[in-house]
């Protein structure tokens, strides 16, 4: 029974047993009670798989726990026995043999070590018979998991014999023998005994009393100590077994027994302080066989009697109490021992027959009483109390035997021959070994080996375990407040969410209370309502989908409060935006215009599924109704309104099917399919074709910027002004046609097919065929081709060279078209391959085109010879090879320029050399400009010109803009200097002579010197010389007013206002310098026309010139200005009746424009006339001037105007 009992109960300590155990209890629990769990309203353990989940994750978890802790356990065990088998540093071995020796023992060690990596120890397989394997195997420990014990003794003290013979198991007997382990390295001193219960470590005597090298003796045993505190942290000890032989205690004298007592003390003392713990220690009296008798006294012990344990083990409790007798306490507990000893006396005796056994067995009691003093007195003085020192746990006093051999201690005997003083008495006989152990194996495993636990742990160990549980213990305290803070500020949280949604409810129901919405234009008042309802659950700013933490910890509210929303939303959108949705396409197909067939179509597919479940597409009837509703908004919604409008028309149509309010408009459906039926259908099918497949295409979208690159804009513009981003769209593209449409035309004809008999309702008659439908894409194809062609031809017409300002982007164009790889050729290279739908789009397939144009050119031109002896022939020659080739053909002059065409390619290579050239040429002239000297003479940009005549469109824009842009620039730049210079040459001197000058600035004071008049403006002069020098060869004079001669130049102010200041120069020139004159001269014809009855004479002397009138005929008199009198002086001077004179004068070389700027000047009747009228004294004079020319010098334009060229 009690064997039963212990096979089970001995693994029960194993921790996996346990910890398995209560994981089996947890998961009947949860496989039982999970479905009453439960989470507000979610019971997460009430599917079977879910609850089957759980308790495979704690399984798991469990299985991953106990294999890292096996891992972690063999990892520790492999670190220990790595450590204990490193080398320490010692003296070198010099003979052969010893070195020899030691090798051998490292060897032996090497392979105990090895094999103790993988070893796992536990019970006696007699305790564990009957049980499961795995169950075993729960409870076995690796090397360093197993208690550990040490020897502490003398040489000699018998504690190798002691364990040889003490019965224990050892599992690496087989391998190894019953020999210890002898140890290497830093433990070469030890032996190692490895039991299935224990490890045993036997130290070398040595190390106890320190009889060799002392320094050396005390290094090799701390670091065995560092060692055992390192890989058993928490206990690295769990129990002393201390050995005093009885030979030590009989053969010594009492100053060696205090002295070894001492020693023994130090050692234990030692252990303590440097292992930090508190651990027993068991004193073993060892070589009890040595007393005379013992042999005889326990002859007739069987095996269980010679295993039981021979001592006293002091109680524990009272052991450790203050002011323990430990002396009395062991004087009490051994006279017990000898009591026993005496009571089993008389019935051994009685058994015996031999005189000499019961001699021998009557001394053993009296021998062991004889023991009790010096035992009593060692075990003083090694446990004793101190005031400075700290007692060493003693647990008992036992007496062993390992049967060894020498001669027996009979001290009974040798006191009464020295009392009697007799001599000659034979001493006692030798022991001999018997190979048996007495009071040993029950001592070790029933006794010191349970007690394995009352060794203390390492108190550093402990404060730190124990402020690392304090620390865990806080943080979760720490996260417990956390999550109740959490919980009650999620809590305050939801309920002020709810507070919200509650406050706003009243002012919803108050914008739906009352209102009516009918018709599109209803919907801006709608959108606050439908906003007001799908916003109602996002009240405070929150995140329905992601809410803030502050507001879950399972208590958000949020979900339940945004379905109930939902709902309320959903049942507003289909009771008010539905029939405004529905009424508006109704609308949308009474209101169509015909030229709107796809649209008109669409609507009425739509307007068709609202009615019709079946045919019900969601994403399309929204993107129809979102289309008609945009239309009917008003001009002034806001695209924020517009974007909410989009939203609930997703909302309402999107993934559901919504069903018109109203009755389907019979009448209504049936005009429009009439109507629509009168377009062919093939029409109707290229359009729908069109609307489906374009955003299927959108990634072969051609355009200059994705063919050229990042430097399109660069070079290239569009002339629509769009950008360069935009071009054609890719169902237009080779890939969009051979990838999208081609194979997917059949397909559409026949889905379309399909799609139109319920939405035009065709009838058996109308429902097309297998025939139909080739033909229907005969034509479709067709179709498209020729929106292809339109589509390419109005794009390409669309790209330009990009406008330049200034000569340096000229160059910089210039540059980049001339450049290896150049815009020009990446975008004939993609030309080329989008404009050609055939098999070849390259080279190849242009020269088989260009032959085959030939051929077909043949052809037709043969037809039409023999038009009348088979038109059926003449159709099927004229007809292109194929509907692709249409196009093929049509662009065949652009891909033949393309790379790798032939001559046309080295053509094209040409036009790169001459842009070059062009480049070349520009930069030349930009040198040339910045140094002041003039441009050199070139034709490129006129054989630029000329190359382009002959390319296709584009190119032949393109480069044809690039030759006048390169002229224009050119000459922009050379206009700019001409002024610079003007402005530098002619400007500063007119500026200082002419400027603010009379007669150019009419009322000033200074007159303009003739002399300086004549350099400004005589032929020759500076301005006449500047012009003819600089300004001739690229002024237009022919047009008023002059302008540049090269249209391309862009307009530059500064020249444009000296050329302006030249064209007025000359004009005063013509005026002033008549005849190639080098002074200014004028002749004029003076008549006097009226004057006041009351003057009797009126006299104007010009510089010595009369002009003198008194009411007479009216004659003309010749004037010339300057005069001959050189006086510079003009009087006009009137006499009155009574012989008064009155009159005023001017002077200075402008005297004579001076004069008549005092008049008041009319035209006369010839445009060559002037009409001035003089006041003297109030009374009128009235003269007719005759300058002989439409120029009047008097009152010139150009001169009033004049402004000197601009100064640079």
């Amino acid at each position: 029974m009690n064997q039963a009992v212990a096979r089970f109960v001995r693994p029960l300590p194993s921790r996996e047993i346990w910890t398995f155990a209560g994981l089996v209890v947890l998961a009947c629990f949860v496989w039982l009670a999970g479905p009453l769990f439960a989470f507000a309203e979610v019971r997460p353990l009430e599917s079977g798989w879910a609850r089957g989940l759980t308790i495979a994750v704690l399984f798991i978890a469990w299985g991953a726990r106990v294999a890292w802790r096996g891992w972690r356990a063999g990892r520790l065990n492999a670190q220990l026995l790595n450590q204990l088998r490193e080398a320490a540093p010692g003296p070198a071995v010099a003979d052969d043999p010893a070195k020899a020796q030691l090798d051998e023992l490292r060897s032996r060690f090497d392979e105990a070590a090895t094999l103790l990596k993988k070893v796992r120890f536990g019970q006696a397989d007699t305790v564990r018979k009957g049980l499961p394997r795995w169950f075993d195997r729960m409870s076995r420990q690796y090397l360093y998991q197993l208690p550990w014990y040490v020897f502490i003794g003398a040489p000699g003290s018998g504690k190798t014999t002691a364990l040889v013979n003490s019965g224990l198991s050892f599992p690496l007997a087989e391998q190894f023998g019953r020999a210890a382990i002898r140890g290497v390295g830093g433990t070469r001193h030890c032996d190692w005994w490895f039991t299935n219960d224990a490890v045993l470590i036997d130290t070398a005597g040595r190390y106890t009393t320190h009889e060799g090298n002392r320094a050396l003796d005390e290094a090799e045993w701390k670091g065995f100590v560092d060692l055992l505190k390192k890989y058993r942290t928490r206990q690295p000890l769990n129990g002393a077994m201390l050995t005093i032989s009885v030979a030590d205690l009989l053969g010594a004298s009492e100053a060696e027994r205090t002295q070894h007592a001492m020693v023994l003390r130090k050692r234990l003392l030692e252990l303590r302080a440097q292992l930090g713990i508190r651990f027993p220690v068991y004193l073993l009296v060892t070589k009890a066989d040595l007393l005379a008798g013992f042999a005889e006294y326990f002859s007739h012990y069987g095996r269980a009697e010679c295993a039981q344990v021979w001592g006293f083990t002091l109680p524990l409790a009272q052991s450790e109490a203050p002011g323990f007798d430990l002396r009395a306490a062991f004087d009490r507990e051994y006279r017990l021992l000898h009591q026993r000893l005496n009571d089993g006396l008389p019935e051994l005796l009685a058994a015996q027959t031999d005189a000499r056994q019961r001699e021998m067995t009557y001394l053993l009691p009296q021998q062991i009483a004889d023991l009790q003093d010096m035992l009593g007195q060692f075990v003083a003085e090694v446990f004793s109390v101190s005031s400075y020192e700290p007692m060493p746990m003693l647990r008992g006093v036992y007496l062993t035997s390992g049967t060894q051999e020498g001669t027996a201690f009979d001290r009974v005997m040798s006191g009464i021959k020295r009392f009697l003083k007799i001599e000659g008495v034979p001493p006692v006989a030798q022991v001999g070994s018997t190979g048996r152990s007495f009071f040993l194996k029950s001592l070790l495993q029933e006794h010191i080996f349970r007690e394995a636990a009352l060794a203390g742990s390492d108190l550093r160990w402990h404060q730190k375990r124990r402020v690392l549980q304090i620390a865990g213990y806080v943080l979760l305290a720490l996260v417990c407040v956390a999550v109740l803070v959490a919980w009650l500020r999620s809590y305050s949280n939801n309920r002020a969410y709810l507070d919200q949604i509650g406050a706003r409810v009243p002012a919803v129901d108050a914008q739906i209370a009352g209102a009516k919405f009918s018709d599109a234009a209803d919907v801006a008042r709608l959108l606050p309502v439908l906003d007001a309802l799908g916003n109602l659950a996002n009240a405070g700013g929150v995140d329905l989908q992601h809410p803030p933490l502050a507001y879950r910890w399972g208590l958000f509210q949020g979900e339940k409060i945004d379905e109930a929303v939902d709902a309320v939303y959903r049942r507003a959108l289909e009771d008010v935006l539905l029939p405004i949705a529905a009424s508006r396409m109704e609308a949308a197909l009474r209101d169509a215009r015909p030229d709107e067939t796809e649209y008109t179509y669409a609507a009425l597919k739509a307007y068709l599924m609202l009615y019709d479940s079946a045919h019900y597409d969601p994403a399309f009837v929204q993107a129809v109704v979102d289309l008609e509703m945009e239309r009917a908004l008003p001009p002034d919604f806001s695209p924020a309104e517009r974007a909410a409008l989009r939203a609930h028309l997703a909302a309402l149509f999107g993934n559901r099917v919504a069903v018109s309010p109203y009755p389907m408009n019979e009448r209504l459906v049936a005009d429009v399919r009439d109507r629509l039926r009168q377009v062919p259908f093939s029409q109707r099918l290229y359009r729908q074709m069109t609307m489906t497949l374009r955003p299927a295409t959108a990634a072969f979208d051609f355009s200059v910027a994705r063919a050229v690159g990042p430097d399109a804009s660069l070079v290239f513009r569009r002339q629509s002004g769009k950008p360069l981003s935009e071009g054609v769209p890719g169902l237009y593209t080779r890939n969009g046609y051979r990838n999208v449409f081609a194979p997917r035309l059949a397909g559409e004809v026949d889905a379309y097919g399909r799609e139109e008999v319920w939405v035009l309702n065709l009838g058996l008659s109308e429902i097309p065929g297998p025939n139909d439908a080739a033909a229907w894409a005969r034509d479709i194809r067709q179709l498209y081709l020729n929106d292809y062609l339109k589509i390419w031809d109005d794009y390409l017409a669309d790209i330009k060279l990009q406008r330049t300002a200034t000569l340096a982007q000229s160059i910089q164009v210039a540059r980049a078209l001339s450049s290896a790889d150049s815009p020009l050729t990446r975008l004939l290279v993609a030309l080329a391959r989008d404009t050609a739908l055939g098999d070849a789009p390259g080279g190849a397939r242009n020269l088989a085109a260009r032959a085959q144009d030939k051929v077909d050119e043949a052809r037709s031109s043969l037809s039409q010879i023999f038009a009348g002896q088979g038109s059926n022939s003449s159709a099927s020659a004229a007809a292109p090879a194929s509907a692709e080739q249409i196009v093929d053909s049509h662009f065949a002059g652009l891909r033949a320029f393309a790379p790798g065409s032939g001559d046309q390619a080295s053509a094209f290579n040409d036009v790169l050399k001459s842009i070059d050239a062009l480049y070349t040429y520009l930069t030349a002239t930009d040198d040339a400009l910045r140094s002041g000297a003039q441009p050199p003479p070139s034709d490129a940009p006129a054989k630029l010109r000329a190359q382009a005549g002959r390319l296709p469109t584009p190119f032949r824009e393109v480069l044809d803009d690039l030759s006048n842009v390169a002229n224009g620039s050119v000459a922009t730049v050379e206009q700019r200097t001409v002024a610079t210079r003007a402005g530098a040459n002619v400007g500063d001197f007119c500026r200082q002579a002419i400027a603010g000058r009379y007669p150019f600035a009419r009322g000033a004071s200074r007159d303009v010197a003739p002399a300086d008049f004549a350099q400004m403006f005589a032929p020759g002069g500076l301005m006449d010389d500047f012009f003819q020098k600089n300004l001739q060869s690229i002024v237009d004079t022919t047009s008023h007013p002059w302008r540049f001669a090269n249209r391309n130049a862009d307009a530059d102010p500064s020249a444009a206002a000296m050329l302006a200041s030249f064209e007025k120069a000359a004009v005063i020139r013509d005026v002033y310098f008549g005849g190639g004159a080098r002074t200014a001269q004028l002749k004029v014809q003076i008549q006097p026309l009226e004057m006041d009855p009351s003057i009797t004479e009126m006299v104007l002397d010009v510089d010595g010139q009369i002009v003198r009138y008194a009411h007479g005929p009216l004659v003309q008199s010749a004037v010339d200005w300057p005069g001959p009198r050189g006086s510079n002086q003009v009087r006009l001077q009137v006499s009155g009746q009574a012989g008064a004179t009155d009159g005023f004068s001017t002077d200075g070389p402008w005297a004579l424009h001076r004069l008549f700027d005092r008049a008041g000047v009319s035209a006369g009747r010839g445009s060559d006339q002037m009409i001035a009228r003089f006041t003297v004294d109030g009374k009128p004079i009235v003269l007719q001037v005759n300058a002989g020319s439409v120029r009047n010098p008097f009152r010139l334009p150009q001169m009033e105007s004049f402004t000197c060229p601009p100064k640079p």
